[in-house]
């Protein structure tokens, strides 16, 4: 399935941690952060295969920043790190986002999670926390021309 069947279901995923205000991903991008704490769910790296006799493969490492404060805040690095624990076990509970995917795991390439410390979100520094998960496609069908 690709990312536009699964994505939402991430999103509602995380929308049911308790404490997060919002949740975003690349389907509805605010212009700026002004409720915290939110996440931004995207897709930061891929790769995929296919043949035209194989099995094509797709695979997605995503992004889930944790936004706590429109500035650099000790208190909101603070505020932050009880995700680290709602994140994971969020996630562990649902590894296939509902029969979506084929699992939804950390990231084996990068940190689990980074933070928390500033975080970039366009022009300005935030304090928050980033998470990388690693996204592993069904297989779809789809016609290779040779």
């Amino acid at each position: 399935m690709p990312i536009e069947d699964w994505s939402p279901t991430l999103k509602s995923k995380m929308q049911e941690i308790a404490g997060l205000e919002q949740v975003h991903d690349y389907t509805d991008m605010p212009g700026e952060i002004a409720v915290f704490p939110s996440m931004i769910i995207l897709p930061v790296q891929g790769e995929f295969e296919y043949s035209s006799g194989g099995p094509q493969k797709e695979h997605h490492e995503v992004s889930l920043t944790i936004y706590t404060a429109g500035q650099i805040l000790g208190e909101a690095m603070g505020q932050a790190v009880p995700f680290i624990k709602l994140v994971k076990e969020k996630l562990a509970a649902n590894m296939s986002l509902d029969g979506k995917v084929v699992t939804i795991l950390p990231s084996g390439s990068a940190p689990s999670y980074d933070g928390p410390g500033g975080v970039r979100y366009g022009e300005k520094t935030h304090t928050g926390i980033i998470f990388r998960y690693h996204v592993k496609e069904k297989s779809g069908s789809f016609t290779v021309a040779a």
